[in-house]
C-alpha cells in the first residue's frame, strides 16, 4: 500500500519547510509513501524551500504543482489528481510530525473496512496560551478537543472514531472513497472570496458518519500543530467566528433548508462556560471574547445566506454534486482587491 501525502501552501515558506524537514525524518522506507505539494498561487519562497528540502533528501520523492485556483478545496482535489498512492493523507502546511506517523496510518489501513483514519493533534504554542483558552474545548467519550484550532487528543489506544472527529490537518483517506463520497467541499479561501466558502472536509465526514463507514485513530498518528500568537487573541476567533457562520450558510444551503437557524448553535456548543474565580478581568475578557464570537458569527452566517439568496450562480456552486471540476464561477476574479501599483 503506497500512501500519497498531500500538502496545500500558500504564502508560508518557513513553515512548509519545517513540515517537510518533519515528513522526512518519518521512520519509514522512501518507496512506501511520495510527498506532493500544492503551491497554491504563493509570491513568497515556497518554492525555494519546497527545494531546499528536496535536494537534502533526495531518496523521498517530493513532488511540486502549482494551482493557481485559490482556496484549500483546489490545492486538495488537485493533490488528489496528481496522487499515485492508495491512500491520500492531508497535512497541513504547518504541522510536526511523529516519526511513527506513517507507520501508524500503515497499520490502520491494513483493516479493509477503514475508510478514514487519523490521530491527536496536539498544539505547539508560539507562547502560553491564556487561561480563557480553556473554556473553548470540549470532551466526550471520544477524547478532548478544540475545534476552533484544530486540536483532537483521543488518548493513548487505538479505536473507531466518529469520522468528524477526524480534523483536515491530519486527515488520510483511501483514494477510492475520496471519489465515491464526492470529495471535500471549498474551504480555507481568501477573505475578498469568502462568498465561494464551504464547510470542507465536513460535509464529506458528515457522509461517512451517516453511511456508518470506519474512521479509525491511532494514537501514534499524531502530530503538533503550530499555534502562533495571534492564533490566541479575541480578533483570531472573532475572524473563526464569521468563517464558520459562513461555512454554516453554506451547509444549510446545500440542504435545502430555508430560514436562518439557530445562531451559533454548532460552533459555539463546545464554548462552555469558564469562570475565573480568582481573576474578575479574566471572567470579562472571556465574555467579550464569546460575544464578539457570536456576534461575527451570526453576521457570516447572514452575509452568506444573502448572498446565495440574491445571485442563482453562487446557489448553483454551493449546490455543484462534487467539486472535481474546483474551478470556481466565472467572474470570481471581480471579487478580488485591486492589485497596488
Amino acid at each position: 500500500m503506497a500512501i500519497s501525502v498531500i500538502i496545500p501552501t500558500c504564502n508560508r515558506y518557513a513553515a512548509l519547510q519545517r513540515t517537510l524537514q518533519s515528513v522526512a525524518h518519518l521512520h519509514a522506507s522512501p518507496n512506501t509513501f511520495e510527498v506532493i505539494v500544492v503551491d497554491n498561487g504563493s509570491t513568497d519562497a515556497t518554492r525555494e524551500s519546497f527545494e531546499s528540502v528536496r535536494s537534502s533528501f533526495p531518496e523521498i520523492e517530493f513532488r511540486y504543482f502549482r494551482e493557481p485556483i485559490p482556496g484549500l478545496l483546489s490545492g486538495r482535489h488537485r493533490g488528489v489528481r496528481e496522487a499515485r498512492g492508495d491512500v491520500c493523507a492531508f497535512l497541513d502546511d504547518d504541522v510536526r510530525l511523529n516519526p511513527s506517523w506513517l507507520a501508524a496510518l500503515e497499520e490502520a489501513f491494513q483493516d479493509p473496512a477503514t475508510i478514514l483514519a487519523g490521530g491527536p493533534s496536539r498544539p505547539l504554542f508560539e507562547r502560553p496560551p491564556p487561561a480563557w483558552l480553556n473554556s473553548f474545548y470540549d470532551e466526550n467519550e471520544q477524547g478532548r478537543f478544540c475545534i476552533w484550532l484544530s486540536l483532537f487528543e483521543g488518548g493513548d489506544q487505538s479505536k473507531r472514531v466518529d469520522p468528524c472527529h477526524v480534523f483536515g490537518l491530519n486527515f488520510s483517506i483511501r483514494k477510492k472513497a475520496l471519489f465515491e463520497f464526492g470529495g471535500f467541499k471549498p474551504d480555507l479561501i481568501t477573505k475578498s472570496l469568502q462568498r465561494f466558502q464551504g464547510d470542507g472536509e465536513f460535509g464529506l465526514t458528515l457522509k461517512l458518519r451517516r453511511e456508518n463507514r470506519k474512521a479509525f485513530y491511532h494514537p501514534n498518528a499524531s502530530l503538533l500543530h503550530e499555534v502562533p500568537a495571534k492564533r490566541l487573541t479575541a480578533e483570531y476567533f472573532e475572524q473563526r467566528g464569521f468563517r464558520q457562520g459562513v461555512c454554516d450558510s453554506y451547509t444549510d444551503a446545500r440542504s435545502h433548508c430555508k430560514p436562518l437557524r439557530q445562531p451559533w448553535r454548532r460552533f459555539l456548543s463546545c464554548a462552555k462556560q469558564y469562570l475565573f474565580h480568582s481573576s474578575p478581568s479574566g471572567a470579562l475578557m472571556l465574555s467579550d471574547i464569546k460575544i464578539r464570537a457570536q456576534r461575527a458569527y451570526r453576521l457570516g452566517y447572514q452575509f452568506h445566506r444573502n448572498e446565495v439568496l440574491r445571485d442563482p450562480i453562487l446557489l448553483a456552486w454551493v449546490r455543484k454534486k462534487n467539486y472535481w471540476d474546483y474551478r470556481l464561477p466565472q467572474g470570481w476574479q471581480r471579487y478580488l482587491p485591486p492589485v497596488k501599483q
